[in-house]
């Protein structure tokens, strides 16, 4: 269930006296581009290891190719889209967080 947007939300009224659910939300500042080409990381990502094989994966694991997409990129490596890849990484260590996953010290590193 996500926070503010069941059918119980507060109704505002804009200007012109129409109502609307309160949406606690601003997807319209989204950038879309930026959205894409992590939509298209994942797209690659889904083919070479499966869809939704993230979920599998530590935390730790997550913010470890983050590190690495991060510091190809500020090293001026541009044989893949580094920035695409933080960005997935970072949703992916967040979405695991979300469902209950925890850093933990005990997490090891899987290989690969």
């Amino acid at each position: 269930m996500l926070d503010g947007m069941g059918p119980d939300q507060p109704i505002i009224i804009d200007k012109n006296g129409a109502g609307q659910s309160d949406l606690p939300y601003r997807m319209d500042l989204l950038d879309a581009r930026a959205l894409m080409a992590a939509a298209r990381v994942l797209h690659g990502g889904a083919l070479k290891y499966g869809a939704g094989n993230w979920r599998d994966l530590p935390i730790r694991d997550h913010l470890n190719h983050l590190l690495a997409h991060t510091y190809a990129y500020l090293a001026g490596d541009d044989q893949d889209e580094h920035l695409s890849h933080v960005l997935c990484r970072a949703l992916f260590a967040l979405g695991c967080e979300l469902d209950g996953k925890k850093l933990g010290p005990e997490q090891e590193m899987k290989d690969g």
